[in-house]
């Protein structure tokens, strides 16, 4: 039988780092050879290539990047059976969701891996990382996901957990897609692969205002988002998306963002948590002025899918049915 053929596209991060033979220091490799010899036994099974769509400290990592590796897989999307995106795990979580909404209705899987020590390193986690995640790129499954020591977890529902090797990655408000053993399990709720005509929607509008609430929270820090003409807004509220409506109260400046078409979501400050704008009337206060709920979803994917949506549309009402709508399983209704 043909080995499966698979893209890795490099975005940057600690696994593509490699020894500088003169001086002993780590830098970032140069070319695809130097990370590809790092794992040759991986190409008795599959057919590898790699191309290099950046190389940046993750925490450099921005939308038009995004974008940038997006357009990559969407250009060679007829040529390989999976894809393997290699970037930083500080910000992989938020590539990861952007992708899922940039490249939906997927019929084969992509997915996201780095490490935490470099693939030229003894006792590297990178090297067990790549090869693993470049097998799962070619397993059942069909959507954008991550995969980091032992667990394979949808890339929209997944948030960086700890700096350890067993727990980089966890899925708070949703199970792992699958477990990686003797033998690799994957579970039914993943998304399957099958013909699927892809949705390619890769552009995102990343100005928006992300406010996490404090008590003592001024008021007028929604007032400059609005004053700076921000084009959207994510408050993370307290609980379940409680906000102050007393002293002070952020009811008038909701009011406000709406009457200046600027949509406001609601998140919660909680990991494992639901937003639940009905429960008390810290949130509902915030509903009636004008609030969109983000449901179960992550900060993370909040945040990419109301850069997504923005770029869709700036009607407010075509926002909020956007945010609380299930585009790529990043919420459960």
């Amino acid at each position: 039988m043909a080995r499966p053929k698979i893209c890795i596209l490099f975005a940057g991060g600690t696994i593509g780092m490699v020894k500088n033979p003169k001086t002993g220091v780590l830098q970032p490799a140069t070319e695809a050879s130097e990370i590809i010899r790092e794992i040759p036994d991986i190409q008795k099974f599959v057919q590898l290539d790699l191309k290099m769509v950046v190389n940046i400290d993750s925490s450099n990592m921005n939308p038009s990047h995004w974008t940038e590796i997006a357009k990559s897989i969407h250009t060679h999307y007829d040529k390989y059976d999976g894809f393997v995106v290699v970037q930083g795990t500080d910000t992989m979580a938020y590539t990861a969701s952007a992708l899922s909404f940039a490249l939906q209705n997927l019929s084969k899987p992509v997915v996201f891996t780095g490490s935490l020590i470099p693939l030229s390193e003894i006792g590297a986690d990178g090297r067990n990382n790549l090869i693993y995640a470049c097998l799962t790129a070619t397993l059942d499954i069909a959507e954008v996901c991550i995969v980091f020591a032992n667990k394979i977890l949808r890339g929209n529902r997944a948030k960086k957990h700890h700096e350890s090797f067993v727990d980089v990655f966890h899925s708070p408000n949703y199970p792992y897609l699958g477990e990686l053993g003797r033998p690799t399990a994957l579970f039914e709720w993943r998304k399957k692969r099958r013909k699927r005509v892809l949705k390619f929607k890769p552009n995102f509008d990343q100005k928006i205002s992300v406010l996490k609430l404090f008590p003592g929270f001024d008021p007028y820090i929604i007032e400059r988002a609005i004053e700076r003409d921000a084009h959207g807004i994510i408050i993370e509220g307290f609980g379940p998306g409680n906000i102050p409506f007393i002293e002070n109260s952020l009811v008038a400046q909701i009011e406000n963002a709406i009457d200046h078409h600027i949509p406001v979501v609601i998140a919660t400050q909680m990991e494992k948590g639901i937003t639940n704008l009905h429960a008390y009337e810290g949130g509902f206060n915030a509903l009636k002025a004008g609030a969109i709920s983000s449901h179960d979803m992550t900060t993370e994917a909040t945040i990419a899918k109301l850069m997504w949506t923005l770029a869709q549309t700036r009607k407010v009402s075509e926002i909020k049915d956007i945010i609380e709508k299930d585009i790529a399983g990043e919420l459960s209704l």
